[in-house]
């Protein structure tokens, strides 16, 4: 069960391209979407992440926070929140699982090359067929326009940091939350 300060905005994550504007706090909690916004100071944004990238943008007046699993991001619910938002300059890329770690089948992997091109194919440290999901989040913010990225380039199946499903099983989810204040 999710548990969160009262007045935090969480939702039920479906893996699609949905992107929620909030305007009072806790506004929307338990919707299903992939993504939040808001441009009203005080409303904490929340979603819940192990492998899938936790992306938190950042721009005039307004913050947003995406759920991004590779079926979202091929659906494009990283641009969707950006123009939904109207105003993107920075955005923070969270731990997720990575490159080396993140085996993929080639008929989801063809998915996702369709939408981001070759750049997001890639291969384990064992060498086998890979995605690179840093690289598809990357090219959904380039379509967005010139925005500066951060990204601590943690992995959550190499450390025991994060949790993971793929690397370890793991059910729980951390929290990516951001508002304004």
């Amino acid at each position: 069960m999710v548990r969160f300060e009262p007045g935090t905005t969480w939702l039920r994550q479906v893996h699609g391209a949905v992107a929620v504007e909030v305007r009072q706090p806790g506004e929307h909690a338990g919707v299903e979407a992939d993504a939040l916004f808001t441009s009203t100071p005080g409303c904490r944004l929340a979603v819940r992440t192990a492998d899938c990238i936790p992306v938190v943008l950042a721009g005039d007046g307004t913050v947003g926070v995406v759920h991004a699993g590779w079926r979202g991001l091929a659906a494009g619910v990283i641009q969707a929140t950006a123009r939904a938002m109207g105003s993107v300059t920075t955005a923070h890329i969270g731990p997720h699982i990575r490159r080396g770690c993140y085996e993929f089948g080639e008929d989801d992997l063809a998915e996702v090359v369709n939408a981001f091109g070759d750049g997001v194919r890639a291969t384990t440290t064992w060498g086998t067929p890979a995605l690179d999901l840093t690289a598809g989040a990357r090219a959904a913010l380039a379509d967005i326009g010139d925005i500066r990225v951060d990204d601590g380039g943690a992995c959550t199946a190499c450390s025991d940091v994060y949790f993971s499903w793929r690397a370890r099983r793991e059910p729980e989810r951390f929290a990516t939350i951001a508002w304004l204040e």
